[in-house]
């Protein structure tokens, strides 16, 4: 069995992990980053619903792509990680991302997923879910060396999910593919529906 694809697709993101997810289900893409400054847009939006934050970001990311390539299918994608009502962003060093930790030690979050698909200046498809996290109760000694050991330092929350990471939790509920940042099912389901892929 093998994937036909009709058409072709874009990602419209850097993550490694995306790109990792996508290959794993047999698709065939060209990565496009949409270089959207995230902050204007977190910034204007910083009163609305996380949910709704993470949905703009998404759009954004693709329209930016797709709009220059209009003869593919551009996936974007935007995933925010909150905690008792904040926004944890990327910590971007060893530091944050300890810190981001402690934070979370022995704590509930949550980590919002949003996928757009589009085509050229046209949304087809949204979707939002959201996963619930319940993070072990961690020593400083267990957050310095889980960090020295993944490198969080690009991740939502400062924890690899696909990886070693998962030590860091009692348990999960939602899709674990939303914890990584793409929610496969749905978007697999969706390009089935437009007939963009298909079993061969």
């Amino acid at each position: 069995m093998a994937i036909a694809q009709h058409a072709p697709i874009i990602l419209a993101s850097g993550s490694t992990i995306r790109q990792q997810m996508l290959k794993a289900v047999g698709l065939t893409f060209s990565v496009v980053p949409s270089g959207v400054e995230e902050d204007t847009i977190k910034e204007a939006m910083k009163d609305s619903p996380v949910s709704d934050l993470a949905a703009a970001l998404a759009a954004a990311k693709t329209l930016a792509v797709s709009t220059t390539h209009p003869e593919a299918y551009t996936i974007g994608a935007d995933q925010i990680c909150e905690h008792n009502g904040a926004i944890l962003s990327k910590p971007q060093s060893y530091d944050r991302a300890e810190a981001q930790l402690a934070s979370l030690s022995g704590q509930t979050h949550t980590q919002h997923c949003a996928m757009t698909l589009a085509r050229g200046n046209e949304i087809l498809w949204q979707f939002h879910d959201v996963a619930t996290l319940i993070m072990r109760t961690l020593t400083p000694e267990e957050i310095h060396a889980y960090v020295a050991a993944d490198a969080p330092l690009s991740s939502c929350g400062s924890y690899k999910f696909e990886g070693i990471g998962r030590h860091l939790f009692t348990r999960v509920t939602g899709d674990h593919d939303v914890v990584q940042g793409l929610a496969l099912v749905p978007l697999l389901a969706q390009l089935h529906a437009l007939n963009i892929i298909a079993l061969a």
